[in-house]
């Protein structure tokens, strides 16, 4: 189930202590947007509220932005009542003068520019769902920087929500936001699903941390907030609680051998699904997920570290294609500079990968479509037998696009163009006697 994420803006102390309104950048799920949209416009609300707090002084100290607050302040109505806060204490009001005069000096109307500063609550495109990101990182042989990945993030959710707004484009209004945030949150209200039994949370959360690491140049401090206990509602930071399920879990002899009672369900838990969503957070979030991370997860699922038999387990039956899918991964991983193995490593998840595409064939994955690079790579690796028969595997697996046909055309013939019929009466406008 997706959820919307809360993103403070610019949390510096205001100087000399004491309160201050900080500004607040809000994304939202497409399945939050259908089902909340009053929500989504009481959030935007809240924003223009906060930036009316600040409403005299802007027009006290800002002569010329008096008609772009007007319009930024215009869906309030009489509720817009015009506080005297300082921009030093109020971040919103602060943001959005630096914002909507570099807008009027790019050559905006007051309206537009007032209206886009003011913006903070964005979402993907009316009818969509999913940032993206997930469905991208599962396609490791599609994109070759993590910088791509960063635009796709931003094309998508930069669509504007609110009192006025519907999901209009607003990709680069989205992209001015992000250099401003420091933190991100992540919210979770159960304990139903962790962040790595599905690939929701590296989608977002992950997806918007490295999107501001890209467009800010610096990696955010990413937190997940736990309000599943209404009563203790707590912060933590999403490395401990992401490194916490990792080993708490899914590197826990008791839920593997549990998971093993289930055959290919559990394999398929274990490979298509747990490592997928690691490989996800590896990619938004490589200051994480490093090089340990990866050599415990090949001690415990490769060499069968606790002796459990997971090794035979993982090459029994259709399980092999898990196996395969999984040393795939962890060789992507290695392509992309993301796992500084040892040569000795990768020789082993080589030669282990070859062995079981040549005998049971490519898993059909992502990471494991016959072009890969990343399988290109690995060719000169191998030994000259298993290269060969590699290699073999995947022309064997490699489909010939067919010819396109020319496209059909339709064009309409006009009455006096067309040629006189040679049957009575066929195509004549008038009966024959």
């Amino acid at each position: 189930m997706e959820r919307p994420r809360h993103r403070p803006g610019h949390p510096a102390p205001a100087a000399g202590g004491g309160e201050e309104r900080r500004d607040l950048l809000f994304t939202t799920s497409g399945l939050f947007r259908d089902l909340y949209a009053d929500q989504l416009a009481l959030l935007e609300r809240a924003v223009l509220l906060a930036l009316d707090g600040g409403a005299e002084t802007i027009r006290r100290d800002y002569p010329a932005l008096r008609p772009a607050l007007a319009a930024a302040l215009e869906p309030l109505g009489a509720a817009a009542e015009g506080g005297r806060e300082s921009l030093a204490v109020n971040r919103v009001a602060a943001h959005w003068v630096a914002d909507a005069a570099r807008r009027l000096e790019a050559g905006l109307d007051a309206e537009q520019a007032g209206s886009l500063a003011a913006l903070r609550l964005f979402g993907v495109a009316p009818g969509a769902y999913g940032a993206g990101i997930n469905r991208l990182v599962e396609r490791s042989g599609s994109w070759q920087q993590r910088g791509e990945l960063a635009q796709a993030y931003v094309a998508r959710l930069g669509h504007a929500y609110g009192l006025r707004h519907q999901g209009e484009p607003v990709q680069e209004v989205f992209r001015d936001n992000l250099k401003q945030v420091r933190r991100t949150y992540l919210g979770r209200s159960s304990n139903l699903y962790g962040l790595l039994d599905n690939n929701d949370s590296f989608d977002y959360l992950g997806g918007l941390s490295l999107a501001v690491e890209q467009v800010s140049g610096s990696t955010p401090e990413n937190f997940v907030s736990w309000h599943n206990d209404p009563a203790r509602v707590r912060l933590e930071p999403l490395q401990q609680a992401l490194l916490a399920e990792l080993r708490g879990r899914f590197l826990n002899p008791a839920w593997i051998e549990a998971l093993m009672q289930h055959d290919y369900a559990g394999a398929r838990t274990m490979g298509s699904e747990f490592l997928e969503y690691l490989w996800g957070w590896q990619v938004t979030n490589p200051e994480i997920i490093r090089d340990s991370a990866w050599e415990e997860v090949k001690a415990v699922y490769i060499d069968d570290r606790y002796e459990v038999g997971l090794d035979a387990f993982l090459e029994q039956g259709a399980n092999v294609h898990v196996k395969s899918n999984m040393l795939a991964i962890m060789l992507v991983a290695i392509h992309k500079d993301f796992w500084q193995a040892d040569a000795a490593t990768l020789r082993q998840l080589g030669e282990q990968f070859a062995r079981l595409v040549v005998e049971h064939g490519l898993p059909g994955s992502g990471h494991t479509r016959p072009d890969h690079p990343m399988l290109q790579w690995l060719l000169p690796q191998l030994p000259d037998e298993l290269r060969s028969a590699l290699q073999q595997r995947l022309q064997a697996a490699q489909v010939e696009a067919a010819p396109m046909p020319a496209p059909s055309t339709l064009s309409e013939i006009q009455a006096a163009q067309a040629e006189p019929a040679t049957e009575p009466g066929a195509g004549q406008g008038e009966a024959q006697p």
